[in-house]
This record gives structure tokens, C-alpha cells and sequence, in this order.
């Protein structure tokens, strides 16, 4: 009996079918990086029959991905089925078809690798398999799409998240000094112990707003991208070196902060006007603006500075550019003047991919590049969540973000043709740079629960839903990005 499908049945059906063509993707550069083609020379069977044979890493890895197959190959024909049967947008129609009729050549080509050895088909085989997911990506999109707007609340949004401003803490006051002739030395000892608290409570907080300057939060994941940028490097049989590792990150990490400061002092009255930003140390005049300029420049010369005397200068150029990238072109230019602003901006977390390898080889290399378009294409991918969550509070603060300018419905369209084109680059890398397993798998877990998440985004309408998809992302590049860093310098 053939089975009837409604569109809501449609639409879980289709996210699963893109999800099974993604880890096929991923599988699959995984299987050609790591030699694990080599366990079965026939097809579709292998010649020792269908068993498992002797249980590897490889094997396992191989019979992985010729299930995934087999998965795809089914949700496929399943999904043709249901477009046969419902009433759908003549794009869908044609992106699930165009799917149906590539999945054939693709398995075919599957089979010429498995018999053959023409490197030709390996290309044409990936390249087939890119081109069923992007189509499989775009049905499931307007699918989405025109479910939101079938539904009467799709046009409900809930009100932006406000988080309260911390109260501004008023320096400690010291105790009166008393002006009796025969006071007792106890109590002069108090007053000096509070006037010692209040000094101390002072430099904690300066301390702390100079540190909030330097933007932390941001650290940690474009050092990760620098440190993954070098494990990449090492591929090449170039040795990384304990103390320009250290150098590196460290020249990274001050040019981070000297991109951050200035970002507060430019921005400064922008973010008196947003919830989210209203707390910054500028707004609340902790910092003098000069002094938080001066803490700026002083940040980008050590970065630069270090860079030039134990990296070499195209790792010092590149880290220059980074900055003038971030301050001057996103900061000054983009961000507040087009809503394209996030996507043209994403040069400069890329860039550190860049460095990372440079400091190492001290040249450009594919690899590098495939890895800065992973995170350029990310930005986006990630960002937009965010600024959907948050998109009153942008628009009080007069940045024109996507989502403010476009639409809600329109930034969720570009998360996901981001988030699609974020896993295919990734595939790319790991099939270029010969990544193997841990990095599938990574890959796998972890962009299918991306993709999870920004599928929810359309189905429940809320700022929680969108943070979810942005913090998730986090979790997406940074477990990727570790894998890299396994792969190439622990296990490597």
C-alpha cells in the first residue's frame, strides 16, 4: 500500500532527507580522506559478502557512509513520492526533482570510485552530492517559508528579551575622619581598612571595565580558529613551533582586545539606546573615552609589534589588517549604514584562519583559505540569530541588521542558506586538508543539530528559539574547529 503524506508529514520528511544528504556529504570526504574505500573493491557488495568483516575504524567508517546511502536513497524516493501527491510551490517541486534525477549519477559514480580509480569521478562524485543537498536546502526552505506564512500568527513576534541594566556601583564611601583630639587607634584603624576597601573596590572595577573593552568573550573561538589555521599548517610538513604558537595567540589575543576597545568607543552612544549594550564601561563613563583610545592603540602596536619580532611580517600585516578590517570597515562603514553589514564583515573573524597558517609557513595556502571561507560563511550563519532575537533593541540603537531591515522571515531564509553553505565548505576542507573521522563525526553531530535548530526557529516563534540556534552555533565551530586541532596536532 502506498503511503499518503500530508504537508506537515512533508515537511518532517524533508528536514530529515537533507539531513541524511549532509551526512552522506560528510561521511563520504571522510571515507576518500582516510583510505577507507580500500576495505570493499566491489559493488554493491563487497567480496566478502555483505558483512561487516574484520571491525576498523575504516571499515566501520565505509559501511557507515553506504548506509547513509542507502538512507538517502530511500528518504529521496519517499520525498518524490509526496511531492507526486500534495499540492506544493513549483520551486519545491523542481529543487526535490532536480535532487531525484542527480541521486542515480551520483550512486553511479560511487560505484566507477569503488571499481576504479579515476579521480575525476571522486570530483564529479562530491560535487553531485553538493549540488542534491543544495537543492534538498532550498526546498526545505520555502517549504518552511510557506508554512510560516500559512499559519495566521506567523506574523507574531514576541518582544525583544530585556535584560536590565546592573545598577552602577558608586565608589565605597570612606569613613568620616573624626576630629576628636583623643580618638581611639581602633577606630582609626577601621577607617583606614575602609578607605583601603574602597580604593581596592575602585581598581576592581577599572580593571574590569578595561577588561570588558577588550571584548573576552570573543577570544576564545578566534583563538581556536588561529590554533586550528596552524594544525592545518603542520599538514604540510612545516613544524610549529612552541614559542610562535605563543606569540602568535598572544599577539592574536591583544589585537582582539585593541578591535574591541575601539568598537565601545565608536559605538558608545549607539549602545546607551540598546538593553543589550547598556551596561558597556563607556556608557557608564568608568573609562574616560581618551584613555580607553589610548588603551586601543597601545593594544594594537604590542600586537603588531609581537608579531613582527617573533612570527614573521606577513603574520603582522595580516593581524593589521584584521584590525583596520573590524574597526574601520565593519565598525565604522558597514554596521551602521547597510544590512549587509554581518556578511561583508565576516573578513575579519576569517582572517585569523589566515594567520594562524602564516605563522607557521609563512605563505598562504588553499587549506587556509578554505578555512577562512568556512568561518566567513558561518558569521552570518551565526549571527543573524542573534540579531533577530535581539532586532527591537538594534533597531533602538539605529543599526540597520538584516532582520531590522529585511524582515524576520527573510534573516531565517539566510540563516539557513548560510548555515548550508557553512557545512558544505566544511566538507571541502576536510576532503582537501585529508581530515578523517573525528572530524566527520564532529561535523556530522554537529551541524545535523545546527540545522535542528534553525528548522525550530521557524516553527516556534520565539527570541528562545533564535538564541538557541545562536548559542548552538558556537558549539558547531567550536567542537569542528577542536577536531582540526586533534587531528593535526594530538593524533597528527
Amino acid at each position: 500500500m502506498i503511503p499518503r503524506f500530508d504537508r506537515r508529514q512533508f515537511g518532517g520528511l524533508l528536514v530529515a532527507t537533507t539531513v541524511a544528504a549532509y551526512v552522506l556529504i560528510a561521511l563520504g570526504t571522510a571515507v576518500s580522506t582516510t583510505g577507507s574505500g580500500s576495505t570493499c573493491t566491489t559493488w554493491p557488495s563487497c567480496s566478502s559478502g555483505w558483512t561487516l568483516g574484520p571491525v576498523t575504524s575504516e571499515g566501520l567508517l565505509f559501511w557507515a557512509h553506504r548506509g547513509a546511502a542507502l538512507l538517502t536513497g530511500v528518504l529521496l524516493a519517499a520525498t518524490a513520492l509526496a511531492v507526486r501527491q500534495l499540492d506544493l510551490d513549483r520551486r519545491v517541486s523542481a529543487a526535490v526533482g532536480l535532487a531525484v534525477v542527480l541521486y542515480p549519477v551520483q550512486v553511479a559514480l560511487g560505484a566507477v570510485i569503488v571499481v576504479g580509480t579515476s579521480p575525476a569521478a571522486g570530483v564529479a562524485h562530491l560535487v553531485l552530492a553538493m549540488a542534491i543537498f543544495g537543492g534538498l536546502l532550498v526546498a526545505l526552505v520555502l517549504t518552511l517559508e510557506d508554512a510560516a506564512l500559512d499559519d495566521p500568527a506567523h506574523d507574531h513576534l514576541t518582544e525583544p528579551i530585556q535584560t536590565e541594566p546592573p545598577a552602577s556601583e558608586a565608589p565605597e564611601s570612606a569613613a568620616p575622619t573624626s576630629t576628636a583630639a583623643n580618638v581611639d587607634e581602633d577606630a582609626v584603624d577601621r577607617e583606614r581598612t575602609l578607605e583601603s576597601d574602597g580604593r581596592l573596590a575602585h581598581l576592581r572595577r577599572l580593571a574590569g571595565a578595561y577588561l570588558t573593552l577588550t571584548k573576552p568573550k570573543l577570544m576564545w573561538l578566534l583563538c581556536l580558529v588561529a590554533v586550528a589555521g596552524m594544525g592545518l599548517a603542520t599538514l604540510t610538513g612545516s613544524a610549529l613551533e612552541l614559542d610562535v604558537a605563543i606569540a602568535t595567540l598572544a599577539g592574536g589575543v591583544l589585537a582582539i582586545g585593541a578591535s574591541g576597545t575601539f568598537n565601545h568607543v565608536y559605538e558608545r552612544d549607539r549602545d546607551r539606546k540598546m538593553n543589550r549594550t547598556s551596561d558597556r564601561p563607556l556608557v557608564h563613563d568608568l573609562v574616560p573615552v581618551r584613555n580607553a583610545v589610548a588603551f586601543g592603540t597601545l593594544l594594537a602596536v604590542g600586537s603588531v609589534a609581537i608579531m613582527v619580532a617573533w612570527v614573521n611580517l606577513l603574520a603582522a600585516a595580516l593581524t593589521f589588517a584584521a584590525i583596520c578590517y573590524y574597526v574601520v570597515l565593519y565598525t565604522v562603514l558597514l554596521k551602521p549604514n547597510t544590512a549587509w553589514n554581518t556578511v561583508l564583515g565576516g573578513g575579519a573573524g576569517a582572517l585569523p584562519a589566515l594567520i594562524g597558517w602564516v605563522a607557521v609557513t609563512g605563505s598562504v595556502g588553499l587549506p587556509a583559505l578554505v578555512l577562512a571561507a568556512v568561518i566567513f560563511l558561518w558569521t552570518p550563519a551565526h549571527f543573524y540569530s542573534l540579531a533577530i532575537a535581539y532586532r527591537e533593541d538594534y533597531a533602538r540603537g539605529g543599526f540597520p541588521m538584516f532582520p531590522v531591515a529585511r524582515g524576520v522571515l527573510a534573516a531565517r531564509r539566510h540563516v539557513m542558506l548560510y548555515l548550508g553553505a557553512t557545512l558544505l565548505a566544511a566538507s571541502v576542507l576536510g576532503w582537501l586538508a585529508g581530515l578523517g573521522w573525528l572530524y566527520a563525526a564532529t561535523s556530522v553531530a554537529l551541524g545535523a543539530t545546527f540545522l535542528r535548530s534553525v528548522v525550530r526557529q521557524y516553527r516556534t516563534e520565539t527570541d528562545e528559539a533564535a538564541l538557541r540556534s545562536f548559542y548552538v552555533s558556537n558549539y558547531y565551530l567550536g567542537a569542528i574547529l577542536i577536531a582540526i586541532v586533534l587531528e593535526t596536532l594530538v593524533v597528527g
